[in-house]
């Protein structure tokens, strides 16, 4: 019965979504809808993790293992669990994501703004956005200018509120 898969379903930890949607397509469907994640809320089954910003490592040995670092991904750690998953990359930032970004978390999805492409060392007005329904990064709208060092904060309804912070040129922003 599908009620009772579904049930069960709803009980299986995170981490092991990806491996159960290639098991039929009427799972896949299940668990690619946001409503199943809103059904986990409801019944108590969803899990609290945390995002972590981590240096990935360079290099095999232990001498160079954290040598000349500037790259960075997204870690979760399920503190149930014990443990830790990194994030898929960005698509356009494929050995790690934007330095001195920002990020936050709204509605079920991780957003990442701004700061400096880590290859051309420049500030961004990128969005990206990490869909934990779908497991995949989509671009979202372009911040309306070029910023980084800048602060944010997310109101209750959702809204990301981006403010100061410096443009290209290094020049202070007192916009919102």
């Amino acid at each position: 019965d599908d009620e009772i898969g579904r049930e069960c379903l709803l009980k299986v930890s995170y981490n092991s979504h990806d491996k159960l949607k290639a098991v039929c397509r009427s799972w896949e469907a299940m668990l690619s809808s946001p409503q199943f994640y809103e059904d986990r809320k409801i019944s108590g089954t969803s899990e609290q993790f945390i995002c972590l910003i981590q240096a990935i490592p360079k290099g095999n040995s232990a001498d160079d293992k954290w040598q000349a670092t500037r790259a960075y991904g997204l870690t979760l750690y399920d503190p149930l669990q014990g443990a830790w998953d990194r994030l898929p990359s960005i698509p356009q930032f494929p050995d790690g994501i934007p330095l001195f970004c920002e990020c936050f978390w709204v509605d079920q999805k991780l957003v990442m703004i701004g700061g400096w492409n880590p290859s051309r060392w420049e500030a961004m007005n990128s969005v990206f956005i990490y869909d934990f329904t779908s497991g995949k990064w989509r671009r979202g709208a372009d911040m309306d200018r070029i910023r980084s060092f800048f602060a944010c904060a997310v109101s209750p309804s959702g809204l990301i509120y981006v403010a100061g912070g410096h443009e290209n040129n290094k020049n202070a922003l007192r916009t919102c």
